[in-house]
């Protein structure tokens, strides 16, 4: 019984119904009471630091534009394209493919710039003394306007000169333009004092600040001044209001591109007398509503404990070694999507430990098959006969040379201190065991290795060559038989050929490579390691991609080619 109670008291439904009491209804309690004593207090003060906030939100887009038109600005008057452009007699320099070129550059280049301001809202044209304009738009009514800011550049001698034209109309903005653009214009000086042209730049005041010109009564005012405290943009009646102190309550923020400053009357007076109609059937309401929501609570949180008590037991069947899918809810909130990983994890985890499994046994499979077949059994049969039967005819040389070759490769196989060799040892011992072979096939056989001097310090597992050789010999029904090596290199992989002039691969054979591209080394019956062997050895040294392709040859025979990773023994060690 004690045990059931401190189960009950450190419960999760408990510290649910703990951490609600003391952080939602509570506090909530207190705002109600702290809003019954001093309601118009804190709403003023909140409404003010909102109103602060939105302010500068509205300011910061403002200036994120501006200094977003600045940059193009500069890109545009810095360009040598546009400078070379302008120095030009204007548009009928446009017969000349250079000039067409720089016509249509330039063109692109505003046309990208446009989206960096505003979305293909704004309007970018380049203006030349010489009587050219390059524009994103190609309404007139941006060429007649052209002449009035010549001046305003001029004036600034290079430094940007911003303003407000509420008059211009343009086509294509329909429905966007309301209230006038903001524009910028700036001479394109290049070697010159007086300049070649100017950059205009413009987009709709309305897309700045988020608000129409046309204000209702009860709604924010906004006012753009000049650094010289002349209305750039607002209402006159309402700024001339503001003027003369009727409206106490007003919020400012400078532009810091412009030094213009942007303006901001709440109007609250309304806002504050909505506020005291609504006030006691608001508090009533949230009452009734709480309590409500604080049964409707309770009931979810004894239905949320359900399914996590039942995860809570299916982990800890998991951590016991149990990865059998269990019986979870279902759903497409947090605890459905928590069982439905919980169970991914699960298959997951069986999964990577059923692969474990298999690839250690496959290691150990590999590695007592390379300790146990390093040389073909029947080869040492054949080689030992021959050298018997050399030995009883001959008492020749041969069989001296022979004894050596093969002490040799014994040598080779049985160091086991690498894996990895270079492409020269592998030439080096199939070189030993093909004098050994042509010997045991009174020379109708014969090797050609042509391998660049470069690539014979190439990385690769030992055995490798070997087996590939010996299916050629084996197999190649045909004498007399010619086996060719070779090795080219491209980009970071390296490719070992080895083709015969045999019989080739059979139909069969074909069908069943075809049928399993990424692992045609499956196919009759391989003396030695044997190529699967290899084919196991390489993808698990080296990754999936690589390991041993086997087709027919262009003119008879059949070619084995090994596709390995481009890697120097001394890039390795």
């Amino acid at each position: 019984m004690t045990i059931h109670k401190r189960q009950l008291f450190f419960s999760l439904r408990l510290k649910f119904l703990l951490v609600f009491t003391l952080f939602i209804v509570a506090p909530i309690l207190l705002m109600l009471y702290l809003y019954f004593i001093q309601s118009d207090k804190i709403f003023m003060r909140q409404m003010t630091d909102t109103q602060t906030q939105v302010l500068k939100r509205v300011t910061d887009r403002a200036d994120d534009m501006l200094n977003r038109t600045l940059n193009v600005s500069n890109l545009l008057t810095n360009d040598y394209d546009v400078l070379q452009l302008l120095r030009s007699s204007g548009q009928s320099d446009l017969d000349d493919y250079p000039t067409y070129q720089r016509v249509i550059g330039l063109q692109n280049k505003m046309d990208n710039l446009i989206s960096y301001i505003l979305d293909n809202h704004a309007i970018v044209a380049v203006y030349g003394f010489n009587g050219s304009m390059y524009a994103t738009n190609q309404d007139e009514q941006i060429l007649k306007v052209m002449p009035d800011y010549v001046k305003q550049a001029k004036d600034k001698n290079g430094a940007p000169a911003w303003d407000v034209n509420p008059s211009l109309k343009v086509k294509g903005l329909e429905g966007n333009q309301e209230g006038g653009f903001i524009t910028m214009v700036r001479l394109i000086k290049g070697e010159t004092t007086k300049g070649y042209g100017l950059v205009f730049i413009a987009f709709p005041i309305k897309e700045m600040f988020l608000v129409s010109n046309g204000l209702e009564e009860d709604s924010p005012a906004q006012f753009l001044i000049s650094d010289n405290s002349r209305l750039l943009w607002g209402r006159n009646e309402l700024w001339n209001k503001t003027e003369s102190g009727d409206e106490a309550s007003t919020f400012a923020q400078t532009l810091k591109a412009t030094g213009w400053q942007l303006r901001w009357i709440p109007m609250q007076e309304q806002w504050v007398q909505q506020l005291k109609n609504v006030r006691t059937a608001t508090t009533w309401s949230v009452i009734v509503v709480f309590a409500c929501f604080l049964c409707i609570y309770v009931l979810f949180t004894l239905r949320l404990m359900k399914p996590i008590r039942s995860l809570v037991h299916a982990m800890g069947k998991a951590a016991s070694g149990n990865f059998e899918k269990p019986a979870l809810a279902g759903g497409n909130d947090e605890i459905g999507l928590l069982n439905h990983h919980f169970n991914r994890m699960l298959s997951s985890l069986k999964e990577m430990v059923t692969t474990l499994r298999e690839e250690q046994q496959l290691k150990e499979e590999a590695r007592f098959h390379a300790l146990q077949a390093q040389i073909s059994p029947h080869f040492l049969f054949n080689a030992l006969n021959s050298i018997k039967w050399l030995a009883l005819f001959s008492g020749a040389k041969n069989v001296g040379d022979m004894i050596t070759s093969l002490g040799i490769m014994l040598s080779y196989s049985m160091k086991q201190e690498n894996e990895v060799v270079t492409l020269r040892d592998e030439l080096d011992f199939i070189h030993h065991y093909f004098s050994l072979q042509k010997i045991r096939f009174n020379d109708n056989i014969e090797l050609s290795i042509h391998v660049d001097e470069s690539l014979l310090s190439a990385c690769m597992l030992k055995f490798t060559l070997q087996p590939i050789v010996e299916n050629s010999i084996i197999h190649g029904n045909r004498t007399p038989l010619s086996i060719h090596i070779a090795a080219y290199q491209v980009d970071d992989l390296l490719f070992v050929t080895i083709t015969d002039n045999g019989q080739g691969l059979s139909e069969r054979k074909l069908a069943a490579g075809a049928t399993k591209e990424s692992d045609p080394i499956r196919q009759g019956k391989y003396s030695g390691i044997g190529l699967e062997n290899v084919q196991s050895r390489i993808r698990m040294h080296f990754g999936e991609p690589y390991g041993l392709f086997m087709r027919n040859g262009m003119d008879a025979g059949a070619e084995t080619v090994i596709k390995l990773p481009w890697n120097r023994m001394e890039d390795s060690a």
